[in-house]
């Protein structure tokens, strides 16, 4: 009986909590919503909010979508504004702003967009726009000053009044940086005197090397922003996994030095302290244990030969293996570097040879060949970028051939692919970048502007992209098509002189013989027409 009580006295909960959950009103959502019609002016009219770029049917966007809701409504109290915009319809905009993959949160400030560096959990977007919302550089008071200096790994230091064109340099900068490190500035002249300096002063504090820099340059905006780079990493660090974005966002090439070994390491640090010093705000200097970074040696096109050395430009996509044949003494590393920062090393990169033969559907692209064909101005080219054991590749690939067999004999246009793994894309375009396979793009005719697809992979939509994006003479092939397929459609059958006199009257332009055989092949291998068995001038169509 009592057992019989809590189930009727549990299903009667049940039932209440649905009735309220049932007549409750929706919330409305703290999260604003833009379309292409709204977008511009929103964005404009922000001093400061966060926008996320997202697609309806990405995971990752609806994962995140309660903690963007609850840092939408958190925010609501400090005056910052959140939205969203659907990039699936809202496509034009989100191909303006360059949108690489969703979701993609961007913050604007004053009308201009910038990258959002946080996480996507709640507290850290409130954090983050939190942070950003006061002022880049805190003001210390001289009993602060001691606890402010140690708050983090790198933090900048200004001695300076308030007010003083030294402080606006300062926030200028600081404003480019201050999700890496900590600003502020005293507005004292006694505790400048007691460390030695004179105001206006800057110091940049760290937990490494001289564990204090003193600035001794002018005050103005870049001569301050090349400082505070080229003192925040270590002369000579050790980069890893965790590492590499501090060496990348100090935006100066990295000068990696591979070793195995901690008897190794010790040897190179003694010898290369010198060379890092004497270019330091030119190379990075950082070393890494080929133990477990083999793989990065690899993709720097470096042997299993260790230690060596190689240089890696982040922002140009660039790199520069040193050869392996040389030692790795000082003045071997100081000559290549010399070289690198003159201008006089070629970069490298990683190609399969070129093909011998390439007259198959997908044209074969390998790396040595990559500028001449891709950025070829009288061609539309589209490229798939694919690794060999990807299974959405290979997923992909009967599709892309029937792709290039179709579309082979326009002229204007080129279905390629590239093994990415196994070449180097020699451009530092940022559409260019493989955030994974496949990746596809549509290099256009005339202006070389790269378009990524980010359709479904269906031979019908690979189609429409390339008639929308492209600029050759796409159309008119397909009008000959058009045209074939109409006079056989409604005869039936035709022979290539009743064909070839009946077309120009189905044409606006002049279509040559040779195009017009090379349309009617193209139809027979995708089973539009067929020859007839007996006499294979005439053409029959298939329903």
């Amino acid at each position: 009986m009592a057992t019989t009580l809590r189930r009727i006295a549990w299903f009667m909960a049940a039932v209440l909590a649905c009735a309220a959950i049932c007549s409750a009103e929706p919330t409305e959502s703290a999260v604003h919503v833009l379309d292409s019609k709204t977008f511009k002016a929103w964005s404009t009219a922000q001093s400061l909010a966060l926008v996320e770029f997202y697609a309806p049917w990405c995971g990752y966007c609806k994962a995140m979508a309660p903690a963007f809701e609850m840092a939408a409504k958190t925010l609501q109290e400090d005056k910052i504004p959140l939205a969203k915009i659907d990039c699936a319809v809202e496509k034009g905009v989100c191909d303006d702003m360059g949108i690489p993959g969703y979701p993609t949160l961007k913050v604007i400030k004053s009308g201009s967009f910038y990258t959002y560096n946080g996480t996507r959990q709640e507290s850290s977007m409130v954090a983050y726009m939190r942070k950003h919302h006061r002022s880049a550089v805190t003001e210390v008071a001289a009993t602060e000053f001691a606890d402010f200096i140690k708050s983090e790994r790198v933090v900048v230091m200004g001695f300076f009044d308030s007010g003083s064109s030294a402080l606006r340099a300062l926030e200028e900068v600081a404003g480019d940086f201050r999700d890496e490190y900590a600003f502020g500035y005293i507005a004292n002249k006694l505790t400048a005197k007691k460390l030695g300096l004179t105001m206006p002063g800057l110091v940049v504090y760290k937990d490494f090397d001289e564990r204090w820099d003193p600035f001794e340059g002018t005050f103005v905006a870049n001569d301050v922003r090349k400082f505070i780079k080229a003192r925040s990493i270590p002369l000579l660090g050790e980069m890893s996994a965790q590492s590499f974005g501090t060496y990348a966002r100090a935006g100066f090439p990295i000068g990696t030095i591979f070793f195995k070994g901690e008897e190794w390491r010790k040897k190179l640090e003694a010898a290369l302290l010198p060379v890092a010093k004497e270019f330091r705000g030119v190379v990075s200097f950082a070393f890494v244990d080929a133990t477990f970074y083999e793989r990065h040696a690899h993709q720097l096109n470096l042997e299993d030969k260790w230690p060596a050395f190689a240089i890696q430009d982040v922002a140009a996509h660039t790199k520069y293996p040193m050869d392996q044949s040389k030692d790795l003494t000082a003045d071997e590393v100081r000559k290549f570097v010399q070289a690198f920062a003159s201008g006089s090393l070629e970069p490298s990169y990683k190609s399969d040879p070129i093909p011998k033969y390439n007259s198959g559907a997908v044209f074969e692209l390998v790396s040595k060949q990559f500028v001449q064909v891709a950025f070829d101005r009288t061609k539309d080219v589209l490229i798939e970028f694919y690794a060999p054991q990807c299974i959405y590749c290979k997923r992909l690939a009967p599709v892309y051939n029937e792709l290039g067999k179709s579309l082979k004999h326009n002229n204007g246009l080129v279905i390629a692919k590239m093994n990415a793994v196994t070449n180097d894309i020699p451009s530092n375009e940022p559409e260019l970048d493989i955030p994974g396979y496949p990746t596809i793009v549509l290099i256009r005719a005339n202006d070389n502007k790269i378009i990524k697809y980010e359709g479904d992979r269906s031979f019908e939509s690979f189609v429409e992209f390339i008639k929308a994006y492209g600029r050759t003479g796409f159309d008119r092939m397909y009008q000959v098509d058009a045209a074939i397929i109409r006079i056989l459609k409604a005869r039936k059958q035709a022979d290539h002189p009743t064909l070839m006199s009946e077309l120009p009257g189905q044409l606006k332009f002049n279509s040559t013989a040779t195009e017009i055989k090379e349309r009617i092949e193209t139809l027979i291998e995708r089973d539009y027409l067929k020859r007839d068995e007996t006499d294979p001038s005439i053409y029959h169509y298939l329903s």
